[in-house]
């Protein structure tokens, strides 16, 4: 059985996850409280959500951080299993790392954390606040893999525009007293029914299985444009996808494609993110690349 818990953001979220795995830690862990996360990620701008991202910009920021975040690259079992300790309650990653500039974890690396998980009965969190609800072209991302988290965490197309997020426990976790946990919206009535029309329109429509069929299209389309200009890396799973451009230009590129009107974003210097909405249509892949070569052509990235 799955309990959830709603709330209003997904800072929130990953919030409640988080006191969650450390009530885990103090009843069944002998008191451990620290979480591993991992570089590049993003978790949300409440300070323990900033402490538990793995962003460099962050680092100084609204110091003193939270304590009990421990970072580690992605793809990195060895420095994984290095940082478990005594203290690890809880492994919180994002299968698919948006901010960080779209990078996926490996089948093997997740499955060898599932069962570290197992072995030393940490808590396995997944963020999928980003990549959830359709996003990555399956309903949740963790199905893109063989592995299932402790905890998910869900937010931004959960609501379709309207603040509302939830952090989902199994059974074997679900440890909250009455009390514990709670919020100025949490379960608000109004944001409940938002929330239901919303998944049911996700199912109804087949917004997962149209984003992977669109996204395979839009990397194709990519593909080709890199013939000409000089995108690289191009990658991710559904409608979140990112390619690399030559170093420092992808803001001035982001600037161009406004002014073309194509909305993009550059998570880093080098790296450009798209994310269409869930209802984007083929043709609306073949204007995005249009608008996109134009601007490429426009700020000097010339055919090579």
């Amino acid at each position: 059985m799955i309990k959830l818990f709603f709330a209003s953001s997904g800072s929130e979220a990953n919030e409640s996850a988080v006191k969650l795995a450390r009530k885990h830690g103090a009843l069944h862990l002998g008191g451990a409280y620290e979480i591993i996360t991992l570089t590049n990620s993003f978790h949300g701008r409440t300070l323990a959500m900033m402490s538990a991202t793995g962003k460099a910009q962050w680092d100084t920021l609204y110091e003193p951080k939270v304590p009990g975040f421990i970072h580690v690259p992605i793809n990195d079992f060895d420095a994984c299993f290095a940082a478990i300790s005594h203290n690890t309650c809880a492994i919180m990653l994002e299968l698919v790392q948006g901010e960080g500039g779209v990078n996926a974890v490996d089948p093997a690396y997740l499955q060898a954390i599932r069962k570290a998980c197992d072995v030393y009965g940490i808590m396995l969190i997944v963020d999928e606040i980003q990549t959830g609800l359709g996003r990555t072209g399956k309903l949740f991302a963790f199905e893109h893999y063989d592995v299932q988290p402790d905890v998910l965490t869900l937010g931004k197309g959960i609501g379709g525009g309207y603040p509302l997020s939830a952090m989902l426990t199994k059974s074997k976790f679900d440890l909250f007293e009455q009390g514990d946990q709670g919020g100025t919206y949490a379960g608000a009535p109004l944001g409940m029914a938002i929330g239901l029309a919303v998944v049911k329109e996700i199912v109804r429509l087949g917004l997962a299985e149209q984003a992977a069929i669109v996204g395979s299209y839009a990397i194709s389309k990519l593909q080709e444009l890199a013939r000409v200009y000089p995108l690289s890396n191009i990658r991710g799973k559904g409608l979140l996808l990112a390619f690399d451009v030559p170093e420092s230009s992808a803001q001035s590129l982001v600037a161009q494609s406004m002014e073309e009107g194509l909305l993009i974003n550059a998570p880093k210097p080098s790296t450009i993110r798209l994310m269409p909405p869930l209802i984007a249509t083929k043709s609306d892949v073949d204007e995005m690349i249009r608008l996109l070569q134009q601007a490429l052509a426009r700020i000097g990235l010339a055919a090579s």
